[in-house]
């Protein structure tokens, strides 16, 4: 039995309506109540010092807080007013944890095994410490559940010879079946742990082997053995929860092949594994699989990890009549160590083999070697008929990405597939009659020069009908989609295939939902025929704005995106010059950075003494102001066309002159009364960079002239606006109302683009802010960009996450706004980019690439915890560029 407490939060105040407000009630005492209307009233109350009370009193500030009845978790509370008010107990929170952390221990609530039925390990367990008793446990089928009982010790040291699990699943087959689940620890293998019966005799088996999970409970497979753990002719084994570390045995997971004739047959029928983990030598020694299955028939592969290894999952047959089908594998990662591996393996040794309805989904590989597959479709003595479909696929650094090889009557399904390339490689290849009816769709390959998605040579052996389509392909030079074309029934549509000039890293934080990007491209291919004008935004903090790049104007990752885009689409003008990026902003920050970007030419000069504003107003929600006339801000856009941003009214202004190019100048009044964001719209200049002197005009103290920048822009071509602001948070870009001067302004209806990027999120980790307000302030700025005003919703979106670095190593907030963005992005089809991903989620990691920079010698490589180098830009921005470019 236990009180929980009530009140003492900013909204549990008494208060009564008056009029149209609601006013704070000290002293205002109440009844509580077990429902909004009738109910029984609470009288067993206490006040915070547990003294017994019947009714709760407010203090003198309004605010009520006292503990209700034993284990009541909600109560209704009635002032007088006309109404009762609920409150919720204010430890629930505590409770749930607790409740939580129970689970799977004895006395808490029960977590089912594979099979549906509660281990033995979560009831209480009167085993000795030490013994057998204490290391396996045995629930036969049809019997309660026994300890497995043995006259050795177990010792579990990783040094020991753990032939007890042996004896475990001898036990366990004798029994007909049942769970051998291991503590935690480290197994040595002196000799392997098998599955098996005689040559030639199937086994009808239900075992199941579990450990504690692959980080807690481990099976080290010692020097010369044939495997870890070795599998013949059995059906329904269940493996999940450890790990496998084969120290020097040719497979971690295997089937047996002591049979030449016959062996694989029905060696993994209905079995499953989940939740393993298998290591081998890091060192490219180890030139096994990690899990070399004969035949799987309707098996499961879920949550496994495999690092080390040569090559990862092969799954194949050696006999006609059992072959691997009706399969899926699911979340399964390999990293391949070695020369001319292979990741994924779907392979028949027969001439009649098929391999039917496989299905591969959210997988991943990457490779380390050379001559290496990522996906290897193979048939040693061709094969008939063949179904694998992969969704979700991400594959890096292989040499082949995708190679068919042999077969007839063929069907291919890739969806939603992300590659990497390296240079001149052609991503697909096949041999002979290899390649029918095949759909790649929303694929996405990012390649270095020359390469191809699909072989050109021998194009009889591409058959058809096949399809690519709804899919990207970029690359530095020379990309192209080739032989899948030469079929007469094959299609090639809905695609982009273009050179974006750099090589781009994929990765798992790169998301691209289907349909996105069509009103950027249309704007953007408008652009590059000349005929329109393609407006890029970039919002966020320090990271998007430039520090610590050799130049934040054009070095920063926006800088670097406008120079690769203008190149392809024709150049837009220079975009926003930012008031922000000036000495009266900078000079309370780095000294040594102030001075490099003043040299660089990236920093508006100023005469006279400016301040920077304390309200988010305008583009690059922030602005700088003067009240001495004579007073000047220099700014150098580039263009046609000069736009200069304003704050007018909320008091005397005084006109604004200004000049360029050396002309006379130009007075502009500032009007007064309510505050907004004036534009000054100068066209017909000559297409080049210009000077631009705004200056203070007569004015008294107290009469500012405010300003948020400069811009330029020419009539076509591309244009990035980048309006990013150091120190910016969520909320710096929060409200969505035309009147806040704010989120409009910034990508929105007052300041409109064709492709918005969001980036704040790592000051407000660094200052604790929750997942949930971060994507509520998200939310507030789509509204802007999407549905305010006149907007229409034709804005393309991407939220991206810059490297957190160490800029929070406190709060730990910044992963709840990853995954916040990624529902966003579901609700609102904004693609995501998550460079924090991207660099492994590791500072070291960039540090060793020299992505992090340094105010001493800015755009040079340095140990900043979360600001990057010239080159950490040039990643970022390669990294977005695929998704833009075509």
């Amino acid at each position: 039995m236990a009180r929980h407490p009530y009140g003492s939060s900013p909204a549990d105040y008494a208060m009564e309506r008056v009029g149209s407000q609601l006013l704070l009630r000290p002293g205002a005492v109440g009844t509580v109540w077990s429902a909004a209307t009738g109910g029984t009233q609470y009288t067993d109350l206490t006040d915070l010092s547990l003294n017994p009370i019947t009714q709760v009193t407010a203090d003198t500030d309004g605010a009520v807080a006292f503990y209700g009845p034993d284990n009541v978790t909600r109560v209704y509370v009635d002032f007088g007013y006309g109404r009762r008010y609920s409150m919720i107990a204010t430890d629930l929170g505590d409770v749930l944890q607790s409740f939580i952390a129970s689970g799977g221990t004895p006395g808490g609530w029960a977590q089912l095994d594979v099979s549906g039925k509660v281990p033995s390990s979560q009831l209480p367990s009167g085993g000795g410490g030490g013994s057998i008793a204490s290391a396996y446990r045995l629930v036969a089928a049809s019997t309660a559940p026994s300890d497995v009982k043995a006259a050795a010790q177990y010792v579990c040291d990783g040094v020991a010879d753990d032939v007890q699990i042996q004896q475990a699943i001898d036990a366990t087959k004798a029994a007909g079946g049942g769970d051998v689940v291991l503590t935690a620890g480290t197994f040595n293998l002196a000799s392997r742990v098998l599955f098996e019966g005689a040559d030639d005799v199937n086994v009808e088996l239900d075992i199941r082997l579990r450990g504690q999970g692959p980080k807690s409970t481990t099976l080290v497979a010692a020097s010369g053995l044939v495997s870890g753990l070795h599998l013949s002719k059995v059906i329904r084994v269940h493996l999940a929860d450890f790990g496998v570390s084969v120290v020097g045995g040719t497979h971690g997971i295997s089937s047996a092949t002591t049979n030449a004739t016959n062996s694989g047959h029905r060696s993994f029928w209905h079995s499953s594994f989940k939740n393993l983990q298998v290591n081998g030598p890091w060192d490219g020694t180890h030139l096994g699989w990690g899990m070399y299955l004969g035949s799987p028939f309707r098996s499961v592969f879920e949550n496994i990890e495999m690092g080390g290894v040569g090559n990862g999952l092969r799954m194949y047959s050696e006999h006609a009549d059992f072959n691997p089908g009706d399969c899926t594998v699911t979340r399964m990662f390999v990293e391949s160590v070695g020369n001319n591996k292979i990741a994924y393996e779907v392979d028949s040794t027969t001439n009649t083999g098929v391999m039917n309805q496989i299905e591969f989904t959210m997988c991943e590989a990457i490779s380390s070697g050379t001559g290496s597959t990522g996906i290897h479709i193979n048939g040693t003595g061709g094969w008939g008929t063949t179904h694998t479909h992969w969704r979700g696929i991400n594959l890096e650094d292989f040499d082949k990405l995708l190679h068919v090889e042999l077969g007839a009557d063929n069907d291919f399904r890739f969806n939603h597939i992300q590659l990497r390339a390296t240079a001149g490689l052609t991503a697909f290849t096949f041999g002979a009659n290899s390649f029918n009816n095949a759909v790649l769709s929303t694929g996405l390959l990012y390649a270095a020069a020359n390469c191809k998605l699909f072989s050109d040579a021998n194009t009889a052996d591409v058959n058809s009908p096949n399809r690519v389509e709804n899919s990207r392909i970029y690359g530095e030079t020379n990309v192209k989609v080739t032989s899948v074309v030469n079929s007469a029934n094959s299609t090639v549509r809905r695609n982009i295939v273009g050179n974006s000039g750099a090589s781009t890293p994929s990765g798992p934080g790169i998301y691209v939902p289907t349909g996105w990007g069509r009103f950027w491209a249309a704007k953007r291919n408008a652009a590059a025929a000349g005929t329109g004008l393609a407006r890029i935004v970039t919002v966020g903090g320090s990271a998007t704005q430039g520090m610590y790049a050799s130049n934040p104007r054009t070095k920063s990752w926006p800088g670097a995106l406008a120079t690769s885009l203008q190149a392809l689409y024709g150049d837009g003008g220079s975009g926003l010059q930012q008031g922000s990026l000036s000495s009266a902003v900078l000079a309370g920050g780095d000294a040594a950075a102030l001075a490099a970007w003043t040299t660089a030419g990236a920093i508006v000069t100023a005469t006279g003494t400016w301040l920077q504003g304390g309200s988010k107003y305008g583009p690059g929600a922030n602005y700088i102001y003067n009240d001495v006339a004579g007073s000047t801000l220099t700014f150098k856009p580039r263009g046609t066309t000069i736009r200069i941003y304003t704050v007018v009214g909320s008091g005397t202004r005084p006109a604004m002159l200004y000049s360029i190019d050396g002309a006379a100048d130009v007075s502009v009044a500032q009007p007064s009364g309510t505050a907004a964001i004036q534009v000054t719209t100068v066209t017909g200049l000559s297409d080049t960079t210009h000077t631009v002197v705004l200056k203070v005009g007569t004015t008294s103290t107290g009469n500012y002239l405010s300003v948020c920048g400069v811009s330029g822009e020419r009539s076509s071509g591309v244009i990035v606006h980048n309006c990013a602001l150091a120190g910016a948070t969520s909320v710096t870009f929060g409200n969505n109302a035309t009147t806040a001067l704010n989120a409009t302004w910034n990508g929105g209806v007052d300041f409109p683009c064709d492709l918005a990027i969001y980036t704040a999120g790592p000051n407000d980790a660094a200052a604790n802010l929750t997942g949930d307000v971060w994507a509520a302030n998200v939310a507030k700025w789509i509204k802007a960009v999407r549905d305010t005003g006149a907007a229409t919703g034709d804005t393309d979106i991407i939220l991206a996450t810059p490297h957190l670095g160490t800029h929070d190593t406190t709060n730990f907030k910044y992963q709840d706004y990853a995954e916040r963005a990624r529902a966003l992005a579901d609700v609102y089809n904004c693609a995501v980019v998550n460079w924090w991903a991207l660099g492994r989620n590791s500072w070291q990691y960039w540090n060793s690439l020299g992505y992090w920079g340094t105010s001493a010698g800015t755009g040079a490589a340095g140990t900043d915890a979360v600001h990057m180098s010239d080159a950490g830009f040039a990643f970022m921005a390669n990294a977005v560029l695929p998704l833009l470019a075509s």
